[in-house]
């Protein structure tokens, strides 16, 4: 069922965001009462249910153009801006301080109306296309202040403050209805095991589903900062500025650095098809691109509650986590906790508290054709607010289809010099400090080469999770 609604929401009509704004659109009591709240969003809605905690509608992401400025979608170019929009006399281009400019990070002119993917574009991180004009970066391009995805789509509908909640809540619905459903040898789970491709965003795959708000094509940077806590907000513009400005930026797969959990969502971290295996007690995802993501849901076991956050293993983080799950009929709906803090770059940071609540439902129940995926982030130490991304996945093939997965090994080749990642041939030798993997290595580099003279906070020493 898809719901229309007349109009955009922009994340900039009236230029200014503001990063104190309150829950927005989260814990509705109803799908119904959150589609009338808000009349000028765009919802899409595949499938019917009562649930009150899975499958609501999500505003369309399909409804909302690129913010730019990348390619051919720049609003104004040279450092100019575009017609009708009053530039800040300081901004992310011209500031040799972003600390002390706090105050300014709620306006997207701050940023020159520039999405997360184009600010980290500017310097030619995708395929060399520039728009940082002859003088970077006080040239920098502008994108479209009146465009951008918003906070709405962003933030979680559901009425619930944690996963635990969540997830027992989602549980008892199973119950309910006499399950949660088990599966074994002789009664076996739903034959989802197979290749998967990731649809949604440009080109021809537009119409199956979602362009991610999280990819960071179609939002204002200041969008995704009303979500942070004040220091997540912090380490967000810490990078940006360090992409955007002094062309150091530090993205760790091109140091064979690990991926981080989030990275999962991105857009370029899971080109290579997805491959899924079902059994009747373990579910498992093999994906990647510079590196492999592995996640494997145990089916029925239940979280030692006892530690940092809930566990199956030793108290300590994991990059991908641990999870359980179980089955309510033909859906699976999992928990994954303990997971180690990291970054993905042009989106925002995790911490240790993440935990996730994922659901996997049947694009169509009597004619196979792939998964929708829904998953709702719990992240205290990173969030004021719980969020939500919507992806969908086709199926390609069963695995006597296909070729077999290809296992990656990130062999490094680039190493950071003086601050700044450069190419190392084999036989040079090279005067190297070994990273601190778990005191956030990036920001070590920045702050050490770039940041000697910032105002950087107390409470912001940006080191460790």
């Amino acid at each position: 069922m898809t719901i229309t609604r007349i109009g955009f929401a922009t994340a900039a009509s009236a230029i200014a965001l503001a990063l104190a704004a309150g829950p927005a659109m989260a814990q509705w009591a109803s799908e119904a009462e959150m589609i009338e709240a808000n009349p000028d969003l765009t919802f899409y809605d595949p499938y019917e249910g009562d649930s009150a905690g899975r499958g609501w509608a999500y505003v369309d992401a399909r409804e909302y153009q690129q913010v730019g400025a990348s390619g051919d979608n720049v609003a104004a170019s040279g450092g100019d801006a575009p017609e009708g929009v009053e530039p800040l006399e300081r901004d992310l281009y011209t500031s040799d301080d972003f600390y002390v400019d706090a105050e300014l990070w709620d306006d997207p002119r701050y940023f020159r109306c520039n999405s997360p993917l184009a600010n980290e574009s500017m310097w030619g991180a995708y395929g060399g296309n520039t728009a940082n004009g002859d003088n970077p970066p006080l040239t920098t391009s502008w994108g479209f202040c009146d465009r951008g995805y918003p906070r709405e789509g962003i933030v979680s509908p559901y009425q619930f403050e944690t996963a635990q909640e969540h997830y027992e809540t989602l549980l008892a619905e199973a119950e309910a209805n006499g399950g949660p459903t088990e599966y074994s040898h002789d009664n076996p789970p739903p034959n989802w095991s197979g290749r998967y491709q990731r649809l949604g965003g440009l080109g021809e795959n537009q119409e199956w589903g979602y362009e991610n708000w999280w990819w960071g094509r179609i939002t204002q940077i200041p969008t995704m900062l009303s979500v942070l806590t004040e220091e997540y907000q912090t380490r967000v513009v810490q990078e940006a500025y360090h992409q955007g400005n002094t062309n150091a930026a530090q993205w760790p797969s091109q140091y064979c650095w690990p991926e981080g959990m989030m990275r999962r969502w991105h857009q370029f971290s899971v080109q290579q098809p997805h491959q899924l295996l079902v059994t009747e007690n373990l579910v498992q995802w093999l994906m990647g691109t510079a590196d492999n993501f592995v996640l494997q849901y145990n089916i029925g076991r239940e979280f030692n509650m006892e530690g940092a956050v809930p566990r199956l293993g030793q108290d300590v983080p994991r990059w991908y986590g641990e999870s359980i799950g179980f089955w309510d009929g033909d859906a699976l709906i999992t928990w994954t906790s303990n997971i180690q803090g990291w970054v993905t770059h042009n989106a925002y940071e995790h911490s240790n508290q993440l935990q996730i609540i994922e659901i996997f439902t049947p694009m169509e129940t009597e004619n196979f054709s792939g998964l929708h995926h829904e998953a709702i982030f719990y992240d205290p130490e990173a969030t004021v607010v719980p969020t939500r991304q919507i992806q969908w996945y086709r199926q390609l093939d069963q695995f006597d289809e296909v070729d077999p997965y290809i296992f990656i090994e990130c062999n490094q080749t680039i190493f950071p010099i003086e601050g700044r990642a450069q190419p190392v041939p084999p036989g040079t030798t090279i005067e190297y400090t070994v990273p601190d993997l778990f005191g956030r290595p990036w920001a070590q580099i920045q702050e050490q080469y770039f940041e000697q003279d910032m105002e950087r906070p107390e409470a912001s020493s940006l080191f460790g999770f």
